[in-house]
């Protein structure tokens, strides 16, 4: 577990493309389904799926972006297929440094 602690601390002060293919086709992936979504919709996540959405709306390729809050608000548009960041989810301190 320990190793496990120490990998997430240091992926997540870097990039998606540090990663590599694996992660970046999952941040794709986010950024897909959201596209997909034919209505407007609510929908629940993980903090780092949350910041890979803002990643791909704001072309910021860092893992973590803004430090939200649980239960906080991201609010993000699909314009012309693309994501675009309205509003971001208030931030905390976490657990994870």
């Amino acid at each position: 577990m320990a190793d496990r602690v120490e990998w997430l601390r240091l992926a997540m002060a870097g990039s998606w493309a540090a990663l590599g293919p694996r992660y970046t086709e999952f941040r794709d992936g986010v950024a897909a389904a959201l596209a997909a979504l034919p209505h407007d919709t609510v929908v629940t996540s993980h903090f780092i799926a949350i910041n890979a959405a803002i990643g791909v709306a704001t072309g910021d390729d860092r893992l973590v972006i803004r430090s939200l809050d649980n239960c906080s608000v991201t609010v993000i548009d699909v314009l012309h297929g693309a994501l675009h960041l309205v509003e971001g989810g208030h931030e905390a301190d976490t657990l994870i440094r």
